[in-house]
């Protein structure tokens, strides 16, 4: 009876089942011990044996269930790891292209001709360039750019007079 003693909690519960005992879960462990050593069908060698199979039961489970977290662990750090790699190489790559001088300089996807219509002479010009500004920024034209975008929409007169300024 000493090893029943030594028994889980759990493991008592489980056992009073398997004997076909009704058991309250939240019975202590004196009452479990005192329900199956006096039922009228206990055994000690059976009961023995019947503790010994549920105890490496469970016990196999809890290494399964740990294996599988330390598994699960590792497949997360791994993926982890190969994020922070490929993150760290495009970081790099980005570096390497905008430290490099020889860079071609992106073509916006959207033409700004397509936008804006070409300025009309007998319109006011502040608002044109104002829908000009908002086009452009829209796009993301660096602001260097901006003058060269800006010729083609104008007449020609205009863009003479902007050509002779200094």
């Amino acid at each position: 009876m000493s090893f029943l003693s030594r028994a889980r909690k759990v493991d008592l519960l489980t056992l009073a089942e398997e004997l076909g005992l009704t058991v309250d879960p939240n019975a202590k462990i004196s009452d479990l011990l005192r329900l199956i050593t006096n039922d009228k069908n206990y055994d000690e060698d059976f009961t023995k044996d019947c503790l010994d199979v549920i105890t490496n039961e469970r016990k196999e489970d809890e290494q399964r269930r740990d294996e599988q977290r330390r598994d699960e662990r590792r497949r997360d750090e791994h993926e982890k790891r190969k994020w922070e790699y490929e993150l760290q190489k495009l970081e790099l790559e980005s570096k390497a292209t905008l430290s490099d001088g020889n860079v071609p300089l992106t073509v916006p996807k959207l033409n700004l001709m397509k936008l804006m219509p070409r300025y009309d002479v007998e319109s006011d010009i502040s608002v044109y360039l104002s829908l000009f500004e908002r086009q452009i920024i829209r796009i993301a034209i660096p602001q260097n750019d901006w003058v060269t975008h800006l010729l083609p929409l104008l007449p020609l007169d205009i863009v003479n007079i902007v050509a002779r300024e200094p």
